[in-house]
């Protein structure tokens, strides 16, 4: 959600930077994250202080032909990978994260929430390699017309004839892994609702208790050279 906004955000930004006086409340904004067809009205909260006002709400629409490059490049805009790192590495926004690639260099990484929510319904097989999903994104962000490769799976058309911002989603989804993560993109990756009968979705709220400082547990650090 948070994604979505700061997505939505940059792109009535630049579009305001380009001609003011475009912007402005029920205006019709493109945006590349949408995909040729679609459209979505959205309320952008603005930043602190702006022309605008606190809110706009504006149409979201799909540019003629499709721009996955483009609204791939905005959403990697929105990670802040070059701001200031005090504790190397960072993953983005100068927040320290461990490298992936060297911590879990050969076990398997998984997926799932949103992950799995977006790609599972579209056929995306258990497991697969970032590339299978750059090329199932530009599909999705095709629009319509180029949507046949979706027809044999059941389900899969109404979810992103629902979804406009399927597009979207599975763009910040490839930056926030290639470019945040810096995972490279033949790496494979493994999507998933539940491991051993357990519901992944529940796993990180329920770790938030456990990280307290009342909780008594603790977090062993490895260091990897």
């Amino acid at each position: 959600m948070a994604a979505r906004e700061a997505l939505h955000q940059a792109i009535l930004l630049a579009a305001y930077k380009s001609d003011p006086t475009s912007v402005k409340a029920g205006a019709t904004i493109t945006n590349p994250c949408i995909a040729p067809g679609m459209s979505k009205t959205v309320n952008v909260e603005l930043p602190t202080g702006h022309a605008l006002g606190k809110t706009l709400s504006v149409e979201m629409k799909g540019p003629a032909t499709s721009s996955p490059t483009q609204c791939r490049a905005m959403a990697e805009q929105i990670l802040h990978k070059d701001a200031t790192c005090d504790l190397t590495p960072c993953a983005f926004n100068g927040v320290h994260q461990p490298s992936l690639s060297k911590t879990f260099a050969k076990e398997d990484i998984y997926l799932f929430s949103y992950f799995y929510d977006r790609l599972q319904p579209l056929g995306m097989p258990d497991s697969f390699t970032l590339n299978q999903m750059k090329d199932m994104t530009a599909n999705v962000c095709a629009g319509e017309s180029a949507w046949s490769a979706f027809k044999g799976v059941d389900g899969a058309i109404d979810e992103l004839q629902g979804r406009p911002e399927h597009c979207l989603d599975l763009s910040f989804m490839l930056a926030l892994l290639n470019k945040g993560y810096e995972m490279p993109m033949e790496r494979e990756v493994r999507i998933a609702k539940k491991i051993g009968g357990n519901e992944l979705g529940w796993c990180l709220g329920a770790s938030l208790p456990l990280l307290s400082q009342e909780s008594g547990w603790s977090c062993k650090i490895k260091e990897v050279s």
